[in-house]
């Protein structure tokens, strides 16, 4: 990436998971948030940006959108700030628990993802996992809850994950050869446009 790139929604501190995005390789990359903790580059509304248009040759807007009352405003600012043929990436989640930042308002189909993302002249939409994965992530995510019955709790729990990995792997291997009725469950989606 070698443009400007702006991080919708993202946030430049106090980050959950590793993953660190590759900032020096782009001639400027944003962060724009509401909440000051995170330390934005912009802080704004992701329906208000105080962008020119077109001055942007890469968005970033990663597990926004169910946070947002109105997707749609975000939708067309990113859409007015990209450049012509400037590229855009979005992610929601599909079959995952409810998680307030501070709200959590919906959930996207494929169908509805493309249809907020339609005035783009390229939508490409990519399931975030199938069947398997789902299932491991919702095991994973409810391992915390679980309390032991006859067998210890750390057990039950270590068998769990354990259950839980395989499942994911088994899920990468199957995700292009998943029987049918397999492929209508994600976790989410993930969404690459261009202007």
């Amino acid at each position: 990436m070698r443009g400007s790139v702006l991080d919708v929604g993202g946030k430049r501190e106090n980050k959950r998971g590793s993953f660190t995005p590759p900032e020096k390789s782009a001639r400027n990359w944003w962060y724009v948030n509401l909440d000051l903790t995170t330390n934005p580059n912009i802080f704004a509304d992701v329906a208000t940006l105080p962008l020119k248009s077109e001055s942007l040759d890469v968005t970033i807007c990663t597990e926004v959108l169910e946070h947002l009352e109105n997707p749609a405003a975000c939708a067309s600012e990113i859409y007015r700030i990209l450049r012509k043929d400037g590229i855009g990436f979005f992610s929601v989640p599909f079959m995952y628990p409810v998680h307030a930042d501070p709200y959590d308002y919906q959930r996207f189909t494929a169908d509805g993802l493309r249809h907020l993302l339609s005035s783009f002249s390229s939508v490409t939409i990519y399931p975030m996992g199938g069947y398997l994965g789902t299932l491991a992530m919702l095991m994973e995510i409810g391992l915390p809850g679980i309390s032991g019955m006859q067998i210890s709790r750390k057990v039950l729990r270590r068998s769990l994950a354990w259950i839980a990995k395989q499942l994911y792997q088994a899920d990468i291997k199957l995700i292009d050869s998943q029987p049918l009725q397999w492929s209508k469950f994600t976790s989410g989606y993930f969404a690459r446009v261009v202007k």
